[in-house]
C-alpha cells in the first residue's frame, strides 16, 4: 500500500526568472530611456518612438485625476490612441479594463458594473467624473491590478480576471520562448490576454509592436503587414493559423518566430507551414487567462501526432493532481493546476468563484495559491505535458474559451424558449462550431430562429453566437434523466435555396459560399451567418473571392450584407464606378510636375568665389525689374500660380537632444540665408512674365519662431507648421520653427519651398548651418569656403547653353519619342490573362475626366498622399547589382527595367515610358536626380554609369555631356536645378530579363546624354494633346535616392535628421527607391516607397504594384535568361469602391521657354480646330476675349469655337491671357483656360462670375458621361 500523503512526482517548474521590473509602466519607462528614438508602435501610417509614446502617455496620465488603486475602462478601437490610454492608466497608478467597441452595449455595461470601474476613458478623455489632478504613478504595487480581462462564465455571467503587474512582466520579460526585442504583430482581439503578450512583450524589451488596422484579421492584410513592416514574430490562435496556412501561406514568409495557442494546433497545418517556411521556428503555447497568456510552451519539431503543451516558463509552476490534490505518476491523467508567477489575483466581484478556483498551494511557499484549470493532462518524459481534454463543460471554439452555460442563459431569456442546450460540435474534422438546441415553450408560436440569433448577437460577442440553431420537441435524455449529448442530432446547414443566380458573378459566389460553409448549395438570398458562418469563415471566404474573382471585399461589407446577391451587387458597383471614371490601371501615375526632384531638405550657395570665372553671362533684367527664372524655376512658379498649396513644401525635422543656444541658432540660420541667394529671393510678375529678385541679406530676416509645446502635441504641431503656405511674391522661401518639449529636448523644423532648393542642396546646407552655429557660439564670423558662382549666374549661363544646343537635343527627343503611345491605358482585368501567371489589379484612378477647375478645387480642398512601403533584402540587393554589372548597367537601370515589366503586365503594352528626375547640375560627375522624401536624396537615377565608382564609371565620352559651368562646380550651390527625362522602354518580342536590362541601358544612356533640354521645352516642341489633370508624356516617375546623407553637427547636441511629409502629393504615383550599403560598399537592402494621391488610386492597386515590382526584381535576378513573360506576379486584387466623381490633381502644366513659337506637330497634336472655317465671335465679351487671345498667341484671327491650346496656347500664355483680361476688368484665372478652353466657353464662365458679384463662386464643369467598358465576368 501507498501512504495517502506519500509524495508523488515533483511538480513541473520552469527555471528561476531573471530579475525584472515589477511594474509594467516602470519597465516601459526604463526601456524608453534606453532606446528613446527606436520605433515602439506602428499602426497604418502612424508611428511612435519610445520617447513619443512615453511622453504622450505621461501627459494623458496627468489628466486622469486621482484614480490610483482603482480600475479605469478604456473604450477605443485598436490603434495608437488605445495603447497611449492603457499606458497612461498604468502610469496614473490604476489598472485598465479594455472595452471593445465591437461588444454589445449590455455586455460592456455589465463589465463596468462587475469591476466597479472608476471611470471610462475614450480617445476624447474621461467620460465619468474623475478626481483632482495628481502626479501619475504613485502607490502602485507589483501585486496591484494591472488589467482585468473577461472570459466566459459557467453561471451565465462572464468572469473578470484581475491580473497583477507581475503576471505580465513575469510572462514577457526574462523569458527565452520568444524574442520580444523583435518586430511583433498585434492582431489578437484587444479583450484577450494574448493582447498583453503582443503589446507589452515588445514594448518592455525594445521591440516594435505593429497593430493590425481593423477588428478582424484578414490573411491578405496580415501578409501585407508582415512584408511592409518587417514583422518577424507573431502569435496566432490555432484556428486563424489554420486559415492562413490554407488560404494565404505566404503571409508567414517573413516571420522567424511564431507561437500558436488558444487551442490544440492541427499537426497537418503545422507540417505544411514548416515545409513551406523552413526558417520559421514554431511553438505551441498553452495557458488560461488566469495564468496570463502562457503557462507552458513547446517547440514544434515533430508533427506526426498531437503536439505537447510543453514545459513551464521561467518562474511558473504546474501540478498534475488527482481529485484529492495528490500528484499523479508520469503517464497518468490528472487535472492541471497552475502556480508561481503569472497567476491572476481574483475574479472581479466574484469572491465565491475566486475561492472555488484559486486554492491553497500545498507544494509552494506558505500562503501561496494555485489555480484549478479544469484541463486534463498527462506528464511524459522530461516533464513534457500532453493535453488530454476538459474536466468540465467548458469548450474552446476558434481559440475562445466559452462556457456553454453563459450562452444558454442568454437564449433562455427568449419568451418562446422553454429549454436550451448549447454544445460544441466538430462534425467535420477541424471545423468546431457552437450549436444551440432549443425546445419551444408549450403553447407558444414556433421559435423565430432569426430573432433568437439577433437576441444572442445583441448580448454576446460574435464568437459566442451559435453557428446553428436546432429546434427540437424535447431534449434527449439518458436512462438516468440526464442530457444525452450523444443523441443530439447534427445541425443541418441547408440553404433555403432562395433565389437562383442571375449572373456569372452570383453563380461564382454561390459556389464559394457553399464551399466555405460546407453546404450542398446556396441561394443568392441566403444569409452567410444563418448557414453557420463565423469570423474565421469570413476570412476564408474573402480570401477565396479575392483569389477566384480578383475582387476585394471588405470584412465589414460581408458582415453588413451577408448574402450572395448583396456581395455581387457590391462587386458590380465597384466595376461600374471604375468603368464610369475610365478606370483601367491605365496611366499608372500622373506626376504633377516633372520638374520636381530634390529632397525635402535644405540648401547651399552664396558668395562668389574670388577669382571665379569671368565668362559667366550677366543676368539680364526683365521689364519690371529682376532677373529671368531658370527653366526649372519657371515650372514651379507656374504651379504655384495655379495652386498656392503645400505640395512643393520641403519640410525637414531635426530632433535635438542637449543644450541648444536659441539666439545662436537663430543667428546661424540668418547667416545661412545670407550666404545662399535662392533663400532670399522673391518672385514677381510683369504682364504675365515672372522674374526673381534677390533681396539684400537680412532684409527681411528669415522667419524663425521658438515655441514650447507638450511632447504629446509635437507631431501635430510639426505637421501643421510643415503645411505653411508660402507667398512667393512677398516672403522668403524658408520658414523655421524650434519646438522645445522639455529640458534638453528640441525639434528644429525647416520648411522651404522647392523653387529655392532641391535634394542635392541638403548636405551642404547642414554643413553650413553647423559651421555658422559654432561660429555664433564663439562670437566670430563663419569661415565660409567661397562659392564659385551664384545661382542667378548659373541660370543665365544655362539659358545660353540650352539655346546653343537646343536644335540637337530637341531633334533627339523628337526622334526618341516619335510614335510613343499617349497615356496608354492599363488593363482593367480582374484576373490573370492567358499569357500571364497573374494579372493586374482593377484600377480605380481618375485621369482627366473632370474639368481642370474641379481639379484645382480638389487640390485646394486638401488632396492627400499615402504611401506603400516594401523592402528588398540585402541578398536580393546584391543579386540585382550583379545582374547590372554583368550587362554594364546601373542599379537604376535594373529597377527601370523591372518597373517597365510591371507596367507592361498591368496592360500598358510593350512601349512603356516613365519619368526620371535628374539633378541638372552640369558640373556634376553624372546625370543625376533627386526626389523629395529622404535626407539622402540626390544624385543620378541609379548612381554612376558602369565603369567607375558606384558600380562604376562615367558617361561615355566624358564627365558630363554639355561641359562644365564656367567658374567652377555647382555642387555646393543651393537652388533648384532638377530636370525630368522621358525614358522609353521597348519590351516587344518577350525579351529575357538580361536582354531587357541591356536595352534599357542603351536608351537610358542616350537620354542622359541629352538631359539639358528642359522638360517643358521638349513638351512644347512635341505639343502633345492637352488633357486637364494629366501630366504630359509620362505618367509614372521613378527616382533612386543615392547621394550623401545630411547631418547637423552642433556641439554637445545629439541631432537626428528626419523627413516630414506634408501629406500633399506632388505626383499621382512616385516610385521612390533608396539603396543602403554597409561600410566597404556591402549591399544592405533597398527601401521601395510608392507614394500616390489618395482618390486617384485605391490602396489595393498600389500595393499590388509594389508586390509585383518586388516579385519581378526577384525573378529577374534569379533567372536573367528567362523571358519576362514567365515571371510570376502576385494575385490581382479588386479595388474598393470609389466615389463616382473624382477630380484630377492639376491642369496640364508646361510653360514654354520664353520667346519661342509653338511647334504644331509632335507626338499627338492638340485637339480642337484652328481658325480655318471658324465662326467669328458674336458678342462683345467674346470679341474682347478673342482679341486678347490673338495678341498673346500671335495669330491673326480667333473664332468663338477655337480651342486655346489648339491655337498654340500653353500654361504660361494662359497666365498672360488671364493677366490681360483681369486688367480689363474681366476676372479670369489661368485655370479658367483649362476648364473653358474655347472663346465661347470662357465667355460663359466669365459672364457667370461677373453676374454672381464680387464674392460669387465659379461654376464647376459638368462631369463627362463616358461610354462604359464591358466588365470581365468570372468563368
Amino acid at each position: 500500500m501507498t501512504a495517502v500523503n506519500a509524495p508523488g512526482p515533483e511538480p513541473v517548474a520552469g527555471p528561476m526568472p531573471e530579475p525584472v521590473p515589477e511594474l509594467v509602466h516602470e519597465a516601459f519607462a526604463a526601456q524608453a530611456a534606453r532606446t528613446p528614438g527606436r520605433t515602439a508602435l506602428i499602426c497604418g501610417a502612424e508611428r511612435l518612438t519610445y520617447a513619443e509614446l512615453d511622453a504622450r502617455a505621461r501627459e494623458r496620465a496627468a489628466g486622469l485625476g486621482d484614480v490610483a488603486g482603482r480600475l479605469v475602462g478604456v473604450r477605443a478601437e485598436r490603434g495608437v490612441e488605445l495603447v497611449v490610454s492603457l499606458l497612461a492608466v498604468l502610469k496614473a497608478g490604476a489598472g485598465y479594463l479594455v472595452l471593445d467597441p465591437a461588444f454589445p452595449e449590455e455586455r460592456l455595461r455589465g463589465m463596468v458594473a462587475d469591476t466597479g470601474a472608476a471611470a471610462v476613458l475614450s480617445c476624447a478623455g474621461v467620460l465619468s467624473p474623475a478626481g483632482r489632478e495628481r502626479s501619475p504613478g504613485g502607490g502602485t504595487r507589483h501585486d496591484g491590478v494591472a488589467c482585468v480581462m473577461f472570459t466566459s462564465g459557467s453561471t451565465g455571467r462572464p468572469k473578470g480576471v484581475a491580473a497583477p503587474h507581475r503576471a505580465i512582466t513575469a510572462t514577457v520579460t526574462g523569458q527565452e520562448y520568444a524574442p520580444f526585442d523583435a518586430v511583433w504583430l498585434q492582431c489578437s482581439p484587444t479583450s484577450w490576454d494574448a493582447f498583453a503578450l503582443e503589446l507589452w512583450g515588445p514594448l518592455l524589451s525594445g521591440g516594435t509592436c505593429v497593430l493590425y488596422p481593423g477588428p478582424r484579421p484578414d490573411p491578405l492584410v496580415l501578409a501585407r503587414l508582415v512584408t511592409e513592416h518587417g514583422v518577424s514574430a507573431a502569435y496566432l490562435s490555432g484556428s486563424l493559423f489554420n486559415v492562413i496556412v490554407d488560404e494565404c501561406p505566404d503571409a508567414l514568409a517573413g516571420l522567424r518566430r511564431l507561437i500558436v495557442g488558444g487551442e490544440a494546433p492541427s499537426p497537418a497545418h503545422l507540417r505544411r507551414a514548416l515545409d513551406r517556411h523552413p526558417r520559421l521556428r514554431l511553438r505551441n503555447g498553452y495557458g488560461p487567462v488566469e495564468g496570463m497568456i502562457f503557462m507552458t510552451t513547446h517547440p514544434v519539431t515533430d508533427t506526426g501526432g498531437p503536439v505537447p503543451i510543453g514545459t513551464p516558463l521561467r518562474g511558473k509552476r504546474v501540478h498534475v493532481l488527482d481529485a484529492r490534490l495528490r500528484p499523479v505518476a508520469d503517464g497518468e491523467v490528472g487535472e492541471l493546476y497552475a502556480a508561481g508567477d503569472g497567476l491572476a489575483l481574483y475574479y472581479a466581484g466574484r469572491p465565491g468563484l475566486t475561492a472555488e478556483r484559486f486554492v491553497a498551494d500545498p507544494f509552494g511557499a506558505p500562503g501561496g495559491r494555485m489555480y484549478r484549470t479544469g484541463d486534463l493532462v498527462r506528464r511524459g518524459p522530461g516533464g513534457v505535458l500532453e493535453f488530454v481534454g476538459r474536466a468540465d463543460e467548458q469548450v474552446k471554439v476558434r481559440g475562445f474559451r466559452i462556457e456553454p452555460a453563459e450562452v444558454e442563459a442568454v437564449l433562455a431569456r427568449h419568451p418562446g424558449v422553454a429549454r436550451v442546450c448549447v454544445v460544441a460540435r466538430e462534425d467535420v474534422p477541424g471545423d468546431r462550431r457552437l450549436v444551440a438546441y432549443v425546445v419551444p415553450r408549450p403553447g407558444a408560436a414556433a421559435v423565430d430562429v432569426a430573432g433568437l440569433r439577433a437576441q444572442a448577437a445583441g448580448v454576446l460577442p460574435e464568437f459566442m453566437v451559435p453557428s446553428a440553431f436546432v429546434v427540437l420537441e424535447s431534449l434527449p435524455l439518458t436512462g438516468t434523466g440526464k442530457l444525452d449529448r450523444a443523441a443530439l442530432p447534427a445541425p443541418s446547414y441547408e440553404a433555403a435555396g432562395a433565389g437562383e443566380p442571375r449572373s456569372e458573378v452570383e453563380q461564382a459566389l454561390c459556389g464559394l459560399f457553399a464551399e466555405v460553409l460546407r453546404v450542398p448549395g446556396v441561394g443568392v438570398d441566403d444569409d452567410f451567418f444563418a448557414l453557420g458562418g463565423d469570423s474565421l469563415m469570413v476570412a476564408r471566404l474573402l480570401s477565396r473571392i479575392h483569389a477566384e474573382l480578383g475582387a476585394e471585399v471588405g470584412v465589414r461589407t460581408l458582415f453588413e450584407t451577408p448574402t450572395v446577391a448583396a456581395i455581387a451587387e457590391h462587386i458590380d458597383a465597384v466595376a461600374d464606378r471604375i468603368d464610369a471614371i475610365a478606370g483601367p490601371l491605365g496611366t499608372v501615375a500622373e506626376p504633377r510636375s516633372p520638374s520636381v526632384a530634390g529632397a525635402s531638405t535644405p540648401l547651399t550657395a552664396g558668395t562668389r568665389a574670388a577669382g571665379g570665372s569671368g565668362s559667366l553671362p550677366v543676368a539680364r533684367e526683365v521689364p519690371g525689374g529682376g532677373a529671368p527664372l531658370s527653366a526649372a524655376q519657371r515650372r514651379l512658379w507656374f504651379l504655384d500660380q495655379v495652386d498656392a498649396g503645400v505640395a512643393y513644401n520641403m519640410p525637414m525635422l531635426v530632433r535635438l537632444r542637449g543644450p541648444v543656444d536659441v539666439p545662436a541658432l537663430r543667428g546661424a540660420l540668418e547667416d545661412v540665408v545670407a550666404r545662399h541667394e535662392p533663400l532670399r529671393t522673391v518672385f514677381t510678375v510683369h504682364d504675365g512674365e515672372p522674374a526673381q529678385r534677390v533681396l539684400p541679406a537680412g532684409e527681411p530676416a528669415p522667419g524663425f519662431t521658438a515655441v514650447e509645446v507638450p511632447a504629446a502635441e509635437l507631431d501635430e504641431r510639426v505637421a501643421e507648421a510643415a503645411r505653411h503656405r508660402f507667398d512667393l511674391g512677398a516672403e522668403l522661401p524658408i520658414h523655421s520653427v524650434l519646438f522645445t518639449t522639455g529640458p534638453g529636448e528640441h525639434a528644429l523644423l525647416l520648411v522651404m519651398h522647392h523653387i529655392a532648393v532641391d535634394g542635392w542642396s541638403l548636405p551642404p546646407l547642414m554643413r553650413d548651418l553647423s559651421l555658422a552655429y559654432r561660429a555664433r557660439l564663439d562670437g566670430v564670423p563663419a569661415a565660409w569656403t567661397p562659392l564659385p558662382v551664384r545661382y542667378s549666374e548659373y541660370a543665365a549661363w544655362h539659358r545660353e547653353r540650352v539655346d546653343a544646343i537646343a536644335a540637337g537635343d530637341l531633334a533627339y527627343w523628337r526622334e526618341a519619342l516619335k510614335g510613343m503611345p499617349e497615356h496608354p491605358a492599363l488593363s482593367r482585368t480582374a484576373g490573370p490573362r492567358a499569357d500571364q501567371h497573374a494579372g493586374p489589379p482593377t484600377c480605380s484612378r481618375t485621369g482627366s475626366r473632370t474639368g481642370a477647375a474641379a481639379g484645382m478645387a480638389a487640390r485646394h480642398a486638401g488632396a492627400a498622399a499615402d504611401t506603400v512601403v516594401r523592402h528588398v533584402g540585402a541578398e536580393l540587393h546584391a543579386r540585382l547589382l550583379k545582374l547590372g554589372r554583368a550587362r554594364g548597367a546601373t542599379l537604376f537601370m535594373v529597377l527601370h527595367a523591372a518597373l517597365a515589366v510591371v507596367l507592361q503586365r498591368a496592360g500598358a503594352g510593350s512601349d512603356v515610358a516613365i519619368g526620371a528626375p535628374v539633378a541638372g547640375r552640369s558640373g556634376g560627375p553624372v546625370p543625376g536626380g533627386a526626389m523629395p522624401g529622404s535626407p539622402r536624396s540626390g544624385a543620378v537615377p541609379g548612381g554612376a554609369v558602369p565603369g567607375g565608382a558606384v558600380p562604376g564609371g562615367a558617361v561615355p565620352g566624358g564627365a558630363v555631356p554639355g561641359g562644365a559651368v564656367p567658374g567652377g562646380s555647382v555642387d555646393e550651390l543651393v537652388g533648384f536645378f532638377v530636370n525630368l527625362l522621358v525614358l522609353r522602354s521597348d519590351l516587344s518580342g518577350d525579351p529575357s530579363a538580361g536582354e531587357l536590362v541591356a536595352r534599357v541601358r542603351e536608351t537610358d544612356l542616350e537620354a542622359f546624354s541629352h538631359q539639358e533640354a528642359p522638360f517643358e521645352r521638349v513638351v512644347h516642341e512635341l505639343n502633345p494633346a492637352r488633357h486637364p489633370g494629366r501630366h504630359p508624356l509620362v505618367d509614372v516617375v521613378l527616382a533612386l535616392q543615392n547621394n550623401l546623407r545630411a547631418e547637423l553637427a552642433l556641439p554637445g547636441v545629439d541631432a537626428r535628421v528626419e523627413v516630414v511629409r506634408t501629406g500633399a502629393p506632388r505626383f499621382e504615383l512616385l516610385v521612390d527607391v533608396t539603396d543602403d550599403y554597409l561600410p566597404g560598399g556591402v549591399p544592405a537592402g533597398i527601401a521601395v516607397t510608392l507614394e500616390y494621391r489618395v482618390g486617384a488610386f485605391d490602396r489595393a492597386v498600389v500595393e499590388w504594384l509594389a508586390d509585383a515590382l518586388l516579385r519581378v526584381l526577384d525573378g529577374m535576378a534569379a533567372a536573367p535568361d528567362t523571358p519576362i513573360s514567365q515571371i510570376a506576379l502576385p494575385p490581382s486584387p479588386e479595388t474598393a469602391a470609389l466615389p463616382p466623381e473624382i477630380a484630377p490633381s492639376s491642369p496640364e502644366i508646361t510653360p514654354p521657354p520664353p520667346g519661342s513659337a509653338p511647334h504644331r506637330s509632335g507626338v499627338a497634336s492638340g485637339a480642337g480646330g484652328g481658325p480655318a472655317g471658324s465662326v467669328a465671335p458674336n458678342a462683345e465679351l467674346e470679341r474682347r476675349i478673342a482679341a486678347v487671345w490673338a495678341d498673346v498667341l500671335g495669330v491673326a484671327r480667333v473664332g468663338r469655337d477655337d480651342g486655346f491650346f489648339a491655337l498654340g496656347g500653353n500654361s504660361l500664355s494662359a497666365v498672360r491671357v488671364a493677366a490681360r483680361l483681369t486688367g480689363q476688368g474681366l476676372p479670369a484665372t489661368a485655370t479658367d483656360l483649362f476648364s473653358s478652353p474655347t472663346v465661347a466657353m470662357l465667355a460663359t464662365t466669365l459672364a457667370a462670375v461677373l453676374a454672381s458679384g464680387p464674392d460669387g463662386t465659379r461654376p464647376g464643369p459638368a462631369i463627362a458621361r463616358l461610354p462604359r467598358t464591358p466588365r470581365t465576368r468570372p468563368r
